[in-house]
């Protein structure tokens, strides 16, 4: 603030003594008896300098006005850029690599698994642990419904592509939930929750409800051994549970009205 009153008052400053020359001029014409076409030139002369003079100020506050709002832009740039990164979450996606061929070998992979997601949320960024946390149970029921491909006889492939499905569907909504935690208090507090956001967590859960009714059906179908079954279907429940949760935060950001929200 010191600097912009100093510019302000530096240019002022200029263009008062910009005025001293032809106040004098005019001074010693008064006294000395110039003729007037002369004292006429001269003072043109002097207005023109004046001119030139004010514009050479201007200029020069335009330029550091500028200079010193450059960095405060940045800065604020800056700062929008780290907090859009800040939201972004890049979960690994699980793959079909892992394969079990027995249910020991597939009950040891799923807590191997467990293992490595909880190692994960340990050193996932505080903003977003609760985030990484809650999808982990979706992600660990994909490794398992993939690593159960061999386990499960001729449903392995339609299995396997519905599990794949679960991988894009829990990045989605993690971001998804990332965005909603992100949402400023003021902005809360004007405009209630991201409707757009519950609107593609709404959708998400409603097509992994869909895909969850056709796992069921399809384990329930195919000569799958009792103790796979049993497992898989624990995964299952896992899903459906996350689901519920989703569904639920969609709700509450839905309901959540702010000063400037509109009620139809």
């Amino acid at each position: 603030m010191n600097k912009y009153i100093y510019a302000t008052g530096a240019f002022a400053l200029a263009l008062a003594m910009n005025g001293l020359p032809f106040a004098a001029l005019a001074e010693s014409n008064g006294e000395g008896g110039t003729d007037a076409p002369q004292t006429q030139r001269v003072g043109e002369a002097v207005r023109e300098q004046q001119k030139q003079n004010a514009e050479a100020a201007r200029e020069r506050q335009d330029q550091f006005l500028k200079e010193q709002k450059g960095p405060r832009e940045a800065s604020s740039s800056s700062e929008v850029g780290e907090g859009a990164d800040k939201q972004e979450i890049d979960l690994e996606f699980e793959d079909d690599e892992d394969q079990a061929y027995s249910v020991e070998d597939l009950k040891q992979k799923i807590e191997v698994r467990k293992h490595e997601l909880d190692q994960e949320v340990a050193s996932t960024s505080p903003d977003h642990q609760d985030i990484v946390e809650n999808a982990n149970p979706v992600r660990l029921a994909v490794h398992a419904l993939l690593a159960s491909k061999e386990l499960v006889g001729g449903i392995g492939p339609q299995v396997s592509e519905i599990a794949k499905q679960m991988n894009d569907s829990v990045a989605t909504t993690a971001n998804v939930e990332a965005k909603i935690q992100g949402r400023g208090f003021l902005t809360r507090l004007l405009f209630g929750g991201d409707s757009a956001a519950a609107d593609v967590i709404a959708q998400q859960v409603a097509q992994n409800q869909q895909r969850i009714d056709d796992l069921t059906k399809l384990l329930g179908e195919a000569n799958v051994p009792a103790d796979i079954q049993a497992t898989l279907t624990a995964q299952i429940a896992a899903i459906q549970a996350a689901q519920q949760r989703l569904r639920d935060l969609a709700q509450k950001e839905q309901d959540s009205w702010g000063l400037f929200s509109w009620r139809f």
